[in-house]
């Protein structure tokens, strides 16, 4: 627990707040907290705390019911900030933090924190080489060490898509992308591979597919019958020949 000073440990006018913070999900981490207030010490602060701490602020010798005081988060990148208050002052609670006015003597106040982590975006892209351009939407699948996410994609040339990524530990994971591979193309999927996501930080990808041209197809029965009739001929002089 972190601690501002004992609370109503001198004569002057004081009142406390006392703010919470918590991560959702709950991983280790810290966020600055910032306070500023309108009379009384301390004026502006600012201290680090850490997931599931508490910090105890007096603030004294501010003028009765003259006073105002805001506290708010500066979490991390991928992380957004909600705020709730509770206490004997008048209060209110936005995206802009803790407020807190018409304070008096003795008051507890709290502000709590809570912050979340931000979906991330994962984008694939599909490229195909030797195709017809009418190539049918290509099946995709997502693995990572941990997060939420679900469901298979469909995904073709000029149509991208991906999934959102959340609740995913903040020290970054490891990701891969798949797809449902086809006779006719031989799938490339190296850049999907090993894709590491942070919060805060989206990533892309590209699947690229290369037609599989197989000889026997550059031939029409046509042509076939065309081979046939030389192989034919050619035996026919070795055998004259002999």
């Amino acid at each position: 627990m972190a601690c501002a000073g004992p609370l109503f440990a001198q004569d002057a006018t004081q009142s406390a707040i006392i703010v919470e913070l918590q991560y959702e999900p709950d991983f280790p981490g810290s966020a600055g907290i910032q306070l500023l207030c309108s009379f009384g010490e301390p004026r502006q602060r600012e201290w680090t705390l850490n997931n599931g701490e508490n910090l105890e602020l007096e603030i004294i010798d501010f003028a009765p019911s003259g006073a105002t005081c805001q506290l708010w988060a500066t979490p991390g990148p991928g992380y957004s900030a909600s705020y709730s208050v509770s206490g004997d002052a008048a209060f209110r609670a936005d995206r802009n933090g803790c407020q807190f006015s018409r304070f008096e003597d003795g008051q507890i106040n709290h502000c709590q924190i809570l912050l979340k982590q931000d979906p991330v975006e994962l984008t694939v892209y599909k490229d195909w080489i030797g195709g017809s351009g009418l190539e049918q939407d290509v099946e995709i699948s997502l693995e990572c060490e941990n997060g939420e996410y679900s469901g298979v994609r469909y995904i073709n040339e000029g149509s991208p898509d991906g999934w959102e990524i959340s609740q995913f530990d903040p020290g970054g994971i490891l990701c891969n992308v798949t797809e449902t591979v086809r006779d006719t193309f031989r799938p490339d999927i190296i850049d999907c591979q090993g894709l590491y996501i942070l919060p805060g930080r989206g990533e892309e990808c590209t699947l690229v597919n290369t037609k599989i041209v197989k000889r026997i197809e550059m031939l029409n029965r046509y042509g076939k019958i065309v081979m046939i009739v030389l192989v034919l001929a050619v035996g026919l002089v070795a055998v004259r020949r002999l």
